[in-house]
């Protein structure tokens, strides 16, 4: 867990421009300071907690990271490492999501299952590695966002979208192509697992 928390206080720093102390004094001063930082770490403890008999206490952590940092976690979430929050009014990830390395979210995020009435699958979305779901974006369903996709402002994605691609709309649909997060330093700083 230490290692998973290690990863996403690295993923809340531009760490190509500090090394040594300095970009650990920075890390830290973040986490001190930020409710974006605080909620995922609240997370990681209430997701440990949640698979012992101090199942209870993990939701009261929950309650307490959405008071201080407007964002809903649920402790059943499968958060991998380097999980970012951009900024975290307003984010809801359900108790089946599952993301995969250096996913971030931008405010006012929904990440669950769609509600009654809705026609579909009732599951909960998957995103793959290296996923940025831009601001107010709602992902429902049973749907994989695929490795290095971005999921533009105010989307609705009620399908599956290919790897290394840019949606937008409402329904999203396909704008962009993107090179292979691997092959394109310059889309992020990748986070090792």
């Amino acid at each position: 867990m230490l290692s998973t928390i290690e990863a996403d206080l690295r993923a809340n720093v531009d760490h190509t421009k500090r090394t040594g102390l300095g970009f650990w004094a920075w890390v830290i001063g973040k986490a001190v300071v930020t409710p974006q930082v605080q909620v995922v770490v609240l997370h990681r403890i209430a997701s440990a907690l949640a698979r012992t008999p101090l199942r209870p206490l993990a939701f009261v952590l929950r309650s307490i990271g959405l008071v201080w940092s407007g964002a809903e976690i649920h402790p059943d979430a499968t958060l991998g490492p380097g999980f970012a929050l951009v900024h975290s009014n307003g984010i809801v990830v359900g108790p089946g999501v599952v993301t995969g390395v250096d996913c971030r979210l931008n405010p006012g995020v929904v990440l669950g299952e769609p509600g009654r009435g809705s026609s579909g699958d009732y599951g909960f979305p998957v995103l793959g590695d290296h996923v940025t779901i831009g601001a107010h974006a709602v992902v429902l369903g049973s749907v994989r966002i695929g490795h290095g996709s971005v999921v533009g402002a105010n989307s609705v994605v009620r399908g599956d979208v290919p790897d290394d691609v840019v949606v937008i709309g409402s329904p999203a649909k396909v704008v962009r192509r993107l090179v292979p997060f691997e092959d394109d330093p310059s889309r992020a700083t990748a986070i090792t697992e």
